[in-house]
């Protein structure tokens, strides 16, 4: 199985612009954030980025495992 809360995800602070990372496991543990830009503090919906983390891990699991790539002339 797959780790996908190792990942970092980048977005930006809706006041300043400045951007933001963090790894997905601590967006999922939290339920917010502080912009160190501007100070706000930048709401997560932690069901909403479990659910999309379940079906990339889903997706990932029925991917086959190796793909093949034919040339034809």
């Amino acid at each position: 199985m797959i780790d996908l809360d190792t990942h970092i995800i980048e977005f930006q602070c809706p006041k300043c612009g400045q951007s933001l990372e963090q790894t997905i496991g601590k967006l999922k543990s939290q339920d917010q954030m502080r912009c160190p830009g501007c100070g706000i503090s930048v709401n997560i919906d932690t069901s909403k980025l479990s659910n999309a983390v379940e079906e990339i891990r889903k997706a990932i699991e029925h991917a086959p495992p190796e793909i093949t790539i034919k040339f034809f002339r």
